[in-house]
């Protein structure tokens, strides 16, 4: 066997061949963009590397064979935060060998220990956690954008090497015109007649304020997770310039009570499907393939990616006044089904919120933990769905 530290373009290239080996025979499975998973590689992209630190490589077998990739990472300013250092272990494609398995996640574990980690996770993103998270164990259909998809035999991989099942995340699914608008728009009648409320899509025109009230409520929403860093408006911006392409503004609203940002609601049309054909790779000619696709398709999935109420306007009606909002008739004929992703199963608010929209657990991830010192507990979040 032999490594190879990506750090040439055809390293990268290699990097990218391994899944299509992987998964060559395997139609639900649609290559993710080279270009979103190399930036999460590049430092004057991902703000984690400010104070972190990653890795990737690649696996050949002893004819020279590419078997298998793996990356490695540790964000330095989340451990300051742990009791013990956590290092990170994502981005693993491997074909079904166990030893070649077994060697990528030691490649790794010897990486992070060496920069102090005392437990692993995996598969896990370097950053950002609402993409490219999770094994999947539950739910083997095409995955949406930028959502983890592997064979079923990486599981016994994980929990054969000895990974722990540390952290359940559910993507729910249910059908728009199932949402109960009626009940909904009665609440915010009689809300409205108490209080000054309004729900503004985003203007790009108005994007440093649309992204400054995103913030206000995002940060006070979820400051009491354990994994949480707050959101800088100019991070903000940078996603939904670079989405700016695909988004819909009707679908990135906020409402707000009496001038005050109370509650925000974020979907994007999902594109993986639309993407299938430029296969990991989007060239310049190739978008506006994309773009023809896109302008002719009359119907999306809705993926959600981002939903959140303000501590302050918890109880008080801003659910109503935000889901109401984006029920409307035109959104319900455009989106005709909803994927809600990244939903922490152990986030019992955010849960409990999502089920009254009448939707389903449709697939399920797992993030694994591996202590790699002994005596070290591995406590994991309350798991709620079998698989």
């Amino acid at each position: 066997m032999k490594f190879t530290e990506v750090r040439s373009k055809q390293d990268w290239k290699d990097f990218h061949r391994v899944p299509h080996i992987v998964y060559k025979d395997d139609p639900n499975w649609i290559a993710p963009l080279q270009g979103d998973i190399e930036a999460v590689f590049d430092p004057t992209v991902n703000d984690t590397f400010k104070d972190g630190e990653a890795v990737c490589w690649t696996l050949r077998d002893d004819n020279g064979q590419l078997v298998g990739r793996v990356a490695a990472f540790m964000d330095h300013t989340r451990n300051k935060m742990q009791e013990h250092p956590i290092g990170g272990l994502g981005f693993f494609e491997c074909i079904e060998n166990e030893t070649y398995a077994f060697a990528l996640f030691e490649k790794a574990r010897e990486w992070v220990e060496a920069r102090g980690a005392t437990v692993l996770d995996g598969p896990v993103n370097f950053g950002e956690r609402e993409k490219f998270w999770g094994l999947l164990v539950k739910g083997f259909y095409p995955p949406l954008f930028q959502e983890n998809y592997q064979p079923k035999y990486y599981r016994r991989f994980f929990e054969d090497w000895g990974f722990i099942p540390y952290e359940q995340i559910l993507t729910f699914r249910g059908e728009s015109n199932a949402i109960p608008v009626e009940r909904l728009r009665n609440v915010v009648k009689r809300l409205k007649q108490r209080s000054n409320i309004e729900t503004k899509n985003l203007d790009y025109r108005q994007l440093e304020q649309y992204t400054k009230d995103f913030c206000e409520i995002y940060n006070a929403a979820f400051s009491k997770y354990g994994h949480f860093k707050p959101l800088q408006p100019e991070q903000v911006q940078k996603i939904l310039l670079e989405a700016k392409a695909i988004a819909d503004t009707n679908t990135l609203s906020i409402s707000y009570f009496d001038g005050k940002p109370a509650a925000f609601c974020a979907v994007l049309p999902d594109i993986n499907e639309l993407i299938r054909f430029a296969k990991g790779k989007l060239s310049w000619w190739k978008i506006p393939i994309l773009l023809i696709k896109k302008a002719m398709k009359k119907q999306f999935i809705a993926k959600g990616i981002g939903f959140g109420i303000h501590p302050d306007f918890q109880n008080k009606g801003a659910y109503a006044v935000i889901v109401e909002h984006m029920a409307n008739t035109r959104n319900i004929r455009r989106y005709p089904q909803m994927y809600l992703t990244t939903v922490r199963a152990h986030n019992f608010e955010a849960v409990g919120v999502y089920q009254k929209l009448n939707v389903k657990v449709d697939r399920i991830h797992v993030a694994y933990r591996k202590p790699l010192k002994e005596g070290i507990p591995v406590e994991s979040f309350e798991f709620t769905e079998p698989y």
